[in-house]
Parts: C-alpha cells; sequence; structure tokens
C-alpha cells in the first residue's frame, strides 16, 4: 500500500472474466454474520472478501486493498492456518512503501502495552492502539523478517510464501506468536486481541486471488 492510505470461492477463470460493477458487494452478508467486518482503505479500491461452502475465505483485489478483522481475543500461541493463491500479485517488496503489495496476509494484533502508533497510523481500525504482525505471502523471500514500513516501531512484517510457492495448493502454516513478538519487539507479548485477513494490489496493480481458511489456535 501506499503512503497516502491514512467472492465466493469460484474458479480463476471465472474471477478473471467477471465484470467489476458498482453493485458487487466487498463483503459477504454471511461474514458480518461471523463477526467479520471490513476494514477498507480510505482513498483505496476496497479488496472483495467472501465466504465458500467449504469454509475458507476468498479474498479477490483487483488494484485493491482492504482487511477483515474479527476479535480473536486470548493469550499468545501457536497460530495455525492453511492457504492457497490462485493468482498472485506481482514481485513486490514488504520493505518498500509503495511498493509492498502481497497475494495475501494473516495479521496478528495484540493489546496495548504503552504509548503506541500503530494505529495511529492508519493500519488497523480506530479503537486499536496496539503492536501488530503481519504474515505474508509475497513481498520476499521466505524467512525474511522486517519493520513494517508504515509503523516501523509497532509493526513487523514474517514473509512465509515467496515467489516460488505454488499456486492452486493448500498450503500448512504454524507460527509462534508468543517467539516472533520477542523476536521483532524485544518483549514479551501482551493477550492478542483481533485477528486480519488481507490482500493488497494497490500499489504494482494486478489481481491477486487467494482462499484461507480461519486461522485457529493450538
Amino acid at each position: 500500500m501506499t503512503s497516502r492510505r491514512g467472492a465466493l470461492g469460484l474458479p480463476l477463470a471465472a474471477l478473471l472474466a467477471r465484470p467489476r460493477t458498482a453493485a458487487a458487494e466487498p463483503l459477504d452478508p454471511r461474514l458480518s454474520g461471523a463477526g467479520w467486518r471490513l476494514q477498507p482503505v480510505r482513498g483505496r479500491a476496497v479488496a472483495h472478501f467472501a465466504w465458500d461452502e467449504a469454509g475458507s475465505i476468498t479474498v479477490t483485489a483487483r488494484d485493491a486493498v482492504g482487511f477483515l478483522l474479527r476479535p480473536f481475543p486470548g493469550p499468545p500461541g501457536r497460530l495455525a492456518w492453511r492457504w492457497r493463491v490462485e493468482s498472485a500479485a506481482p514481485p513486490s517488496d514488504a520493505a518498500i512503501r509503495g511498493a509492498d503489495d502481497r497475494s495475501a496476509a494473516v495479521h496478528v494484533l495484540f493489546a496495548a502495552s504503552g504509548p503506541l502508533s500503530f494505529m495511529r497510523r492508519g493500519l488497523t481500525p480506530e479503537g486499536m492502539a496496539g503492536r501488530g504482525l503481519t504474515y505474508c505471502w509475497g513481498g520476499g523471500p521466505p524467512g525474511r523478517r522486517l519493520p513494517n514500513p508504515y509503523a516501523p516501531r509497532d509493526g513487523a512484517v514474517i514473509i512465509l510464501r515467496g515467489t516460488e510457492a505454488p499456486l492452486a495448493t493448500w498450503l500448512e502454516e504454524v507460527v509462534d506468536v508468543a517467539a516472533d513478538h520477542r523476536l521483532a519487539f524485544g518483549e514479551e507479548a501482551p493477550a492478542v486481541t483481533h485477528i486480519a485477513l488481507s490482500a493488497d494490489t494497490d500499489d504494482r496493480g494486478g489481481l491477486a486471488v487467494a482462499r484461507i481458511m480461519p486461522p485457529r489456535w493450538l
């Protein structure tokens, strides 16, 4: 996303061919009924989120960006999810503002433990002031860790999958949220408050389509 910032599970061919219309709703009402809510980015086209019958969430970003958020309270532990990318965002660099697009990401947001700025930079919804970890598909080579370029003090990016990852293939992730917080910020993690899903193609353009099974604690 740039510095100016503040979908049922269909076959890829259908998504590519589907016309964009003003009437298209970016949030599947079944998701809002399950406690998810959409967080758009001011001044940017909004990514679309839908729930398919298999239980995964499809995120479609065509020159767009958006976050799907829900409360996820609990102590930090091991977090697991499965995801697959049907159409990948163009190669990008998660370290550079304005070139940090990604095919998909899972964000873990923490309770505030001091005068933090992660929320105040407009990267999370109003009323959330804690730090955040972003686990990315795209943005660099797998294993890369770096400060969030929009909030280097309060956000960290961890790249799990890069351009070498196979498309249209379910991949399993297990991350140690407490350990990742410790590595990123040098202190023990406070409680987790929310989780979010996203895709981002508003900088380099193109179409990213990903399916994500809702993350769960192990």
